[in-house]
């Protein structure tokens, strides 16, 4: 026997200690599916509870910043004259008076909340002197996340309605009113109330626009 002879012998009793020393290594495809589809499953999971989070967060958010303008409107309306040039801008002088919260300010000056909804102060002559704060949400198309930003608004509306004069709904470009709720001192017979108003019938009001339509949404508070 060579040298090459020796080296390269094995007897069948070596090459069965050799097969049951070496780890059998990987899985089968059934497995693998399987450990891919628990992934999936999982991920989806965690993809929408992140959604809902980030979804409660913003309108948490939004909700703070829009009663951070109707509180400011709500303390100095009544400053403002009853001579106050019709259709004035005053988003301006809320900004410079320090009452806007600087996250809510572009830099053309111009007012959007954590949605991107558009806001702007100015004054109306509508028979009685106002001052009025504009929101012209995007709910072009119906969605979950539109129903929801229309909704917060007209919640946070309710929740400033001791004071306020109105909140009007309309339809755009038509500029249809949709629905005319009024504050609990300016409330008669025959309107619709927001003491009255449930969080249902915002809903219905939130509802009326349908896809193609842009909302807008106007809150008054009487000079």
């Amino acid at each position: 026997m060579n040298l090459f002879d020796f080296f390269s012998f094995s007897s069948p009793v070596h090459n069965k200690k050799l097969q049951a020393d070496v780890p059998l290594c990987g899985r089968s495809m059934v497995e693998m599916l399987g450990v891919l589809a628990i992934i999936g499953v999982l991920s989806v999971g965690a993809i929408s509870g992140y959604s809902k989070a980030m979804m409660k967060y913003k309108l948490n958010k939004q909700a703070e910043q829009i009663n951070t303008v109707f509180n400011a409107v709500a303390r100095y309306h009544g400053s403002f004259s009853e001579s106050t040039e019709q259709g004035k801008d005053l988003t301006s002088v809320f900004v410079k008076m320090g009452e806007i919260p600087t996250e809510m300010i572009n830099n053309n000056g111009l007012l959007y909340d954590v949605f991107g909804v558009r806001m702007s102060i100015r004054t109306a002559y509508q028979n009685i002197p106002q001052i009025l704060v504009e929101l012209n949400p995007e709910l072009i198309k119906k969605s979950n996340q539109n129903l929801e930003i229309c909704r917060n608004i007209l919640t946070v509306a309710k929740e400033n309605s001791s004071n306020l004069y109105y909140v009007e709904s309309r339809s755009l470009p038509a500029i249809t009113a949709v629905n005319q709720i009024y504050g609990d001192s300016y409330c008669s017979e025959n309107q619709l109330c927001f003491k009255d108003v449930s969080l249902d019938d915002i809903y219905t009001v939130c509802t009326n626009f349908g896809d193609g339509e842009e909302a807008n949404i106007i809150v008054s508070w009487k000079i």
